[in-house]
């Protein structure tokens, strides 16, 4: 069962990365954004849709903000794209783990430097 998971998890990445590149036109979701991972609920009702902006903070903001106008819209056209018996919502956070790796190994050479 947990290898479904997985499965299903996959390709709804691929599927919204698709449509990311092909199929929307939303200007706060234009530029390099990437879907990094999707973790799916045991019952495959929901889907946490974690994405990465490659820029500014600003840009961050703009996708966060499109992203959620987007959210039903894409939910639409994600059920073009794969064909699931129930078709999970979805929810998107921003993926900041590796800014947040290089924010604690900076720290830590930080205190290197101190001692």
């Amino acid at each position: 069962m947990h290898y479904r998971h997985l499965r299903v998890a996959e390709l709804i990445r691929e599927a919204l990365s698709v449509i990311l590149m092909d199929e929307v036109r939303d200007p706060d979701l234009q530029g390099f954004i990437t879907i990094s991972e999707v973790e799916v609920s045991p019952d495959l009702r929901r889907a946490r849709v974690y994405y990465r902006v490659h820029g500014e903070e600003e840009d961050w903001k703009r996708a966060e903000r499109g992203f959620q106008r987007a959210r039903r819209y894409l939910r639409h056209l994600l059920g073009q794209h794969v064909y699931l018996r129930y078709l999970p919502d979805l929810s998107f956070h921003p993926d900041r783990r590796p800014e947040d790796l290089l924010a604690l190994s900076s720290e830590g050479n930080d205190a290197d430097e101190e001692d």
